[in-house]
């Protein structure tokens, strides 16, 4: 398997959307913490 090299930005939203995932953040804050709409921060 190679590496896979990814932003701090990007680490930061996979972080802050796990949250989500798992109940531990709503989305209006995921959306707030990433300068995002509420409807952006819903994850596919």
């Amino acid at each position: 398997m190679g590496l896979i090299s990814m932003s701090e930005r990007d680490l930061q939203r996979i972080e802050v959307l796990s949250k989500v995932v798992n109940g531990r953040m709503t989305k209006v804050s995921a959306a707030h913490v990433l300068a995002l709409s509420t409807r952006r921060c819903t994850p596919d």
